[in-house]
């Protein structure tokens, strides 16, 4: 294993959110609310130790060094927990929490855009130690290590594995022949629709501070707002509108809209996965309105259970997380949809969580082949999708790890069931959205409702699971496994 790659990929990790506080603590004196000190002191420790991490561990001569796959996986898994233990110390110098585990939840939730929270009065807050919370979803969206790469491809020959390593979904990681470029084409993108957005917020009426914050949560789908009551608290169409758009663009493949703009034609749209994509949210918006409308939970009012019945399944197929209504009081029917949405997630290749819609395209064809199979057993079958004959290595991969996304959904909600003040599906819920980078649940977990209910150890296994479903399984897993430290 070669600890000086692990060593010099944690340093910049380091270096980056060193920097990164610095921001929040410029906010902090322009609005004088006295919590620069949570952002000066780390900061002032981050920085050196991060350049001096880089400085010690720079490349002997010129010969680029040999990257295991262990160092790769080490690196990421390391670098994500890292990020969250020291973004989680502002909450701790703040007094925003009295432990570690509750930073550490916090700070997790937010570089993993998970969104779930243990705060129940964000109001309370500071607007500097808001600003680092929704920030964190920000700087995770496009994955602190694809932003270290974009900067400072440090790990030459390792590079694109440690992209691949970090980035969800079954896209090939490099676009560009040079894997900076790949990394630094993303980071343009990613800042294009965040501009728009933040544009297209202040238009309708948002402040600049709320803007920025809510930009950060929807085209990172993470979902921190600064208001207690999410977007509901602006009870406004246009502001609605907007993140619905902006989550459901962010739920799409980053290739896309590069190759959209490369090629400059349009037939890039009809990606299948893409196509699926928009078709679910169509048929479970129209499924759910249905079930509130034939429920009576709005009485009269058809439109606006249109209108939050697009929202919630916008939110949670892109495992954004943000609210318009407490859909925890709507009727089982649709509660149980939006739980199937959980796991679905968004496109392969975008910042959202879950399983990725073309996993659940081919489990779903693997389905009807083997049915087929049966019928007819001397037929040849290739699985295909858009005409594309999807490899048997990439089918075996995707049961494998859809296996795997079940296994570690129910030893985990076994594990925080275990407290018993805490309803069984509080307990599978708090997973679900967890392991999937959602945000909120339901019952004592649910939309209006903060994970504060969660014991210590609880909120520990919840916090495994936001790592386990940002990396999606296997990368942390294969870290955990003792085979890993066999030599």
């Amino acid at each position: 294993m070669n600890a000086r790659t692990v060593l010099r990929v944690n340093a910049g990790v380091v270096l980056a959110i060193g920097f990164a506080l610095l921001i929040p603590l410029a906010l902090s004196l322009i609005y004088a609310d006295g919590s620069w000190n949570s952002f000066l002191l780390p900061s002032a420790v981050m920085i050196p130790t991060g350049v001096l991490g880089i400085l010690v561990t720079a490349p002997v001569g010129r010969t680029a060094e040999f990257v295991s796959n262990r160092d790769i996986y080490l690196s990421v898994t390391l670098a994500w927990t890292l990020a969250a233990l020291a973004g989680g110390v502002p909450f701790l110098i703040e007094g925003s929490f009295d432990s570690l585990v509750d930073s550490t939840f916090e700070a997790m939730s937010g570089f993993t855009t998970t969104g779930a929270t243990l705060l129940s009065d964000i109001e309370g807050e500071t607007p500097s130690i808001l600003f680092w919370r929704s920030m964190t979803h920000w700087l995770g969206g496009i994955g602190i290590v694809v932003l270290f790469v974009a900067v400072a491809p440090l790990l030459g020959v390792g590079a694109a594995r440690l992209l691949g390593a970090e980035m969800s979904g079954l896209t090939q990681p490099r676009l560009t022949p040079r894997i900076a470029d790949t990394a630094k084409a993303l980071v343009v993108i990613y800042l294009a629709i965040s501009v728009a957005q933040t544009v297209a917020l202040l238009l309708a009426g948002m402040s600049l501070y709320d803007a920025v914050l809510h930009t950060f949560g929807t085209v990172a789908t993470g979902g921190f707002s600064n208001r207690t009551a999410s977007i509901a608290y602006y009870d406004s169409f246009v502001i609605e509108a907007i993140i619905i758009f902006f989550m459901t663009i962010s739920g799409v493949s980053f290739a896309i809209y590069y190759l959209l703009y490369t090629r400059r034609r349009l037939s890039v749209i009809l990606d299948r996965e893409l196509l699926v994509y928009l078709g679910i949210i169509a048929g479970a918006t129209l499924f759910v309105w249905g079930v509130l409308v034939l429920d009576g939970d709005y009485g009269s009012s058809a439109g606006r259970a249109l209108r939050d019945s697009l929202f919630a399944v916008s939110s949670v197929i892109t495992t954004t997380g943000y609210i318009t209504a407490d859909f925890d009081e709507w009727d089982t029917a649709a509660k149980i949809t939006l739980v199937l949405l959980m796991f679905i997630g968004g496109c392969a290749g975008s910042t959202a969580g879950g399983l990725k819609v073309i996993r659940v395209i081919i489990v779903f064809r693997t389905i009807i082949q083997d049915i087929f199979k049966m019928i007819h057993p001397r037929a040849m079958t290739p699985l295909k999708i858009g005409g594309t004959v999807v490899p048997e290595s990439v089918r075996i991969a995707v049961l494998g790890l859809f296996a795997a996304w079940l296994l570690v959904f129910g030893i985990a909600t076994f594990m925080v069931s275990l407290q018993e003040n805490l309803s069984p599906l509080s307990s599978a819920t708090a997973v679900a959205t967890t392991l999937n980078d959602v945000g909120p649940g339901l019952d004592q977990v649910g939309a209006s409702e903060s994970f504060e209910i969660v014991n210590p150890f609880g909120r520990v296994v919840l916090t495994v699971c936001m790592l386990l479903g940002r990396l999606e399984i296997f990368t942390v897993l294969a870290v955990l496994s003792p085979a890993f430290w066999r030599r």
